[in-house]
C-alpha cells in the first residue's frame, strides 16, 4: 500500500507528462517509499489528459479531470482531498522540481522527524543553474514579505511533502496559488518543518504560468494573511 500520494497539478502540460512519469517511474523502482501518482487536470485543452490515461496500464497513476480551471491551489486541494495515503507530495509537472528528490522529502515525514519538508532552493546544496543573477535576486526578493508569516528560507516552494490531515484541514480557500505558504502560515506555532536542498530547473516544454495575473494574485494572498495574522495593524 502506497504511504504518499504525488499530487501534480496539471494545465497544459502535454509535452512534459511522458518525461515526468518515466522518471517518476524509475524513482518509484528504487524507492523505499511506495507512493502513488494523482494528476489533477484543470481543464487542459491539449492532450494533456489523453497522455495521463494512457500510462494507467503501466503504472499507478490517476487522473482527476476538473470541469474548468480551478487554479493550482484548488487543483491542489482538491487532489488531496482525493489521495488514498496518509502523506501527500506537491509538485509541478515542468520537470523544474527533480522527481528523484522525493525520497528524501518523505524521510523526515516517515521517520517522524518533521510534519512537512520543503524542496528549499535556498539552503545549503540547493543550486538554479538555469537561472541569470536577476532572477535570482528578484526571486530573493519575493519571499522577504512571505516570511513575515513562517521561519523557512524558502516560503515559496512549490514542491514539498506534508501530512494529508493538515492540508485538508487547512480552513477557507487559499487564494494566490503558493499553497506552501498557506500552510506554514496557518499552521506556524506547531508545524515542524525541515528543508531539503533541490536542483531547480527551468521548464524544457510548455509554457510557463508565470504572468501579471499570477504576481497579483500572490500579492493578494499576502494581504489576506496580513489580515488574518496581525489584524489591526
Amino acid at each position: 500500500m502506497a504511504i504518499a500520494t504525488v499530487i501534480i497539478p496539471t494545465l497544459n502540460e502535454e509535452e512534459n507528462i511522458d518525461n515526468l512519469l518515466e522518471r517518476l517511474v524509475e524513482v518509484q523502482r528504487g524507492n523505499p517509499f511506495a507512493f502513488d501518482i494523482l494528476f489533477v487536470d484543470s481543464a487542459s485543452e491539449d492532450e494533456t489528459q489523453q497522455k495521463v490515461l494512457a500510462w494507467q496500464k503501466r503504472a499507478p497513476v490517476r487522473l482527476l479531470a476538473q470541469k474548468f480551471n480551478v487554479g493550482l491551489a484548488g487543483a491542489v486541494m482538491a487532489g488531496a482531498r482525493h489521495a488514498t495515503a496518509d502523506l501527500v507530495v506537491v509538485m509541478d509537472a515542468d520537470l523544474s522540481h527533480p522527481p528523484e528528490d522525493i525520497p528524501r522529502l518523505l524521510q523526515p515525514l516517515v521517520a517522524g522527524t518533521s510534519n512537512m519538508s520543503l524542496g528549499s532552493r535556498y539552503t545549503a546544496g540547493s543550486a538554479m543553474p538555469d537561472w541569470p543573477v536577476g532572477r535570482k535576486i528578484k526571486s530573493r526578493l519575493a519571499t522577504i514579505p512571505a516570511r513575515m508569516f513562517c521561519d523557512v528560507k524558502d516560503p515559496l516552494s512549490g514542491f514539498f511533502a506534508i501530512e494529508r490531515d493538515l492540508l485538508v484541514s487547512l480552513p477557507g480557500t487559499v487564494p494566490g496559488f503558493k499553497i506552501a505558504l498557506a500552510l506554514l502560515a496557518q499552521y506556524r506555532k506547531t508545524i515542524r518543518v525541515v528543508e531539503i536542498p533541490i536542483v531547480f530547473c527551468d521548464r524544457n516544454c510548455g509554457s510557463s504560468k508565470m504572468s501579471c495575473s499570477v504576481v497579483f494574485a500572490y500579492l493578494r494572498q499576502l494581504v489576506s494573511l496580513f489580515a488574518r495574522h496581525y489584524p489591526g495593524r
